[in-house]
Parts: structure tokens; C-alpha cells; sequence
């Protein structure tokens, strides 16, 4: 089935990771991707829906494309092409959701596309029980489609740092713990046992938990365990959550590993500086992870994390640049266990 989604402008490459992290950690059927801006395009199973709106950060929306045409085209050429694709043996559409992404495509005007799209309902099988028709016009390019689903993060807001019963300051956002949890391929069917070994008061084991996974951790301040175990008994979850040094994991063995590990300061694991923590950190996780799984952290920009990686028998699947604040840099990496 040719879908689409409609990403979030929020970062330049990290939707896309995330939503290729989704379908291979779910093990979704793929055959075909086009990137555009803001948009993919891809050939995959309808489960995909369901996926993303239970998990997605950065995918805001998408669904069954009906047609691809080109913006130089025209109003007719996209009525032309709707014609002839199948909106009415999929039910038809009610409503039209028009966007252009940044500035392309500025010869086709709102007004007179959707106009005439709902001037020729009939002829499109407009009913008002049906899906919203998405017309999004980027790259030179106008896709439409009927949407099948659409994120909602609102229900996150109940997991904000301040509403836990335990708030540590600098704790991730829950959009962020997902999005880490997300990157590492973690799922409740394929890949269920995910670790976060620097838990903090456990804000990523939380959104594991959300999601479906077995989550445990470990954090070598025994505060931190004791807020990470409260807020964990708070949303529903199991309280797997134990004192230890994230060089000498307590765990046997991880479908995935994510965390949010100290960066740029001196910390608390026997007085070790942050590159010697991530080299011993990669070197556990490393006899930890089980082949093929995959490991998400981030550090600060000019810490060289590479040779570390390699060292420890990883690899660098990916590599995202994450602005901070003020002069802060940091470089979130997917590594893989070859």
C-alpha cells in the first residue's frame, strides 16, 4: 500500500530517522521510498497507522496517497488524477486539509484548489461520514491522500517533568524520551527488553513502559533510583530500576539500549571524565546489547565519539546534530552491535 506521511519541520533529518526506526524496529514490510521535504512516501503495510499513531513523535500525519501529480499541472491536473484514483472505493472524503510546505508551489492557490475540489465533490463521492482529504504541495510536487491517522501528543502532557511526583531539573521532555526509546528500534512484539542505563527519575522507561516494552534500569546516584522508582509505581509501570555504574551493568542481556548519559561535565562514576565514561559506557553496553540491536545516546558535540564506539565492536548507524542552548551542541548516535 503507497502511503504517506507528513513530518514535522521541527528538525531537518531526525523524522525521518525516526520513522525508518519504527518500521524496521517493528519489522514493517518496505519496497519503495521517496523523500521530499516534509514528506515520505512509502510502500509498506497499513499496520504502519497504527504504529505511528501510538509511538510517532515527529510524524504528524498521513495515509493512503491517491495521486502524485506536478504543481505545473494545475488545478485540473490534480482534479484530473483524483478522477481516476481510488478516493470513491475508499469511502470518498468529507473535509480538505491543504498545506505547502515552505513556499513551493506558489502558482496553486488555497482558494482555488480547494474550491474546486469541494465544488466537484459529487463527482469525487464527498460524504461527510468519510476521511479528511490531505492536498500537500511540496518539491513541485501536489499528494494527495486520505488520512488514516494523525499523532496526538497532548496525552503526553500528564508525563511532564513538573507533573511526576519526582522532578529533576534538565529531566528530558516525554516528546524527547520517545523519540530516543523510538531511534533505538525498541518494540513490544520484536524487541521487547529495553535498558536505560543512566535512568535518572526514569523519564525514558516511563515512555517504554507507555509503549508496550519490559523496561528496567540502573543509575549510580541512589536519589535518582528512589525518584525513578516512585514516578515509575505513579504511571502504572513495573519499578525495575536498581543502583549500579553503567560501566558494570547489572543486566544479562537488551533487545535496546537509550539513555540520556552525563555530557560536558565531570561525573559522579568514580571521578571518571566524561570521554573515559563513554568509553568504558560503550564497552558494557557493548556485551550487554544482543547482535544486530541497536544502542541510542547523546553527547556533547566535541567529544570524539566515533573512535570510542569503534573501539568498543559498534558501529555508527546514524549521527544527528541536536542544538541545545546557547553555545551547546549535541550529537545524538544510533549504534548498532555488528
Amino acid at each position: 500500500m503507497l502511503t504517506y506521511v507528513f513530518l514535522s519541520g521541527l528538525h531537518r533529518t531526525l523524522p525521518f530517522g525516526e520513522l525508518r526506526a519504527l518500521v524496521e524496529g517493528e519489522g514493517l514490510p518496505l519496497s519503495y521510498t521517496l523523500l521530499l521535504d516534509q514528506v515520505v512516501l512509502l510502500d509498506t503495510s497499513k499496520r504502519l497507522f497504527r504504529v505511528l499513531e501510538g509511538r510517532a513523535v515527529l510524524s504528524k500525519y498521513g495515509g493512503v496517497v491517491l495521486s502524485v501529480s506536478d504543481v505545473e499541472e494545475g488545478v485540473e491536473g490534480l482534479i484530473k488524477v483524483l478522477k481516476d484514483s481510488d478516493i470513491c472505493r475508499l469511502g470518498g472524503f468529507s473535509h480538505v486539509s491543504f498545506r505547502r510546505v515552505k513556499r513551493y508551489g506558489e502558482v496553486l492557490r488555497y482558494s482555488d484548489v480547494v474550491g474546486e475540489v469541494v465544488g466537484r465533490g459529487e463527482e469525487l463521492c464527498r460524504r461527510m461520514d468519510a476521511p479528511l482529504l490531505d492536498i500537500i504541495i511540496t518539491e513541485g510536487l501536489v499528494i494527495a491522500g486520505l488520512r488514516m491517522f494523525e499523532r496526538d501528543l497532548s496525552r503526553l502532557r500528564e508525563r511532564d517533568p513538573q507533573r511526576r511526583p519526582v522532578y529533576r531539573p534538565g529531566t528530558m521532555i516525554p516528546e524527547w524520551c520517545r523519540l530516543f526509546v523510538n531511534l533505538s528500534r525498541a518494540s513490544p512484539i520484536r524487541n521487547p527488553v529495553f535498558i536505560d542505563p543512566f535512568a535518572g527519575v526514569g523519564g525514558l522507561l516511563i515512555e517504554a513502559c507507555d509503549m508496550g516494552m519490559k523496561a528496567a534500569g540502573s543509575d549510580l546516584n541512589p536519589e535518582f533510583v528512589s525518584g525513578a522508582s516512585k514516578n515509575l509505581r505513579h504511571y502504572g509501570c513495573v519499578d525495575m530500576v536498581s543502583v549500579a555504574d553503567a560501566c558494570r551493568m547489572p543486566f544479562v542481556r537488551a533487545d535496546a539500549v537509550a539513555t540520556d548519559m552525563p555530557y560536558g561535565r565531570l561525573t559522579r562514576s568514580e571521578g571518571r571524565g566524561i570521554k573515559d565514561l563513554v568509553e568504558c559506557f560503550l564497552k558494557e553496553v557493548a556485551s550487554v546489547i544482543k547482535p544486530g540491536g541497536y544502542v541510542v545516546f547523546a553527547q556533547k558535540a566535541d567529544v570524539e565519539v566515533e573512535d570510542l564506539v569503534r573501539g568498543a565492536g559498534l558501529e555508527v548507524v546514524e549521527r544527528y546534530i541536536n542544538w541545545v542552548h546557547g553555545a551547546l551542541t549535541r550529537d545524538i548516535f544510533v549504534v548498532r552491535k555488528k
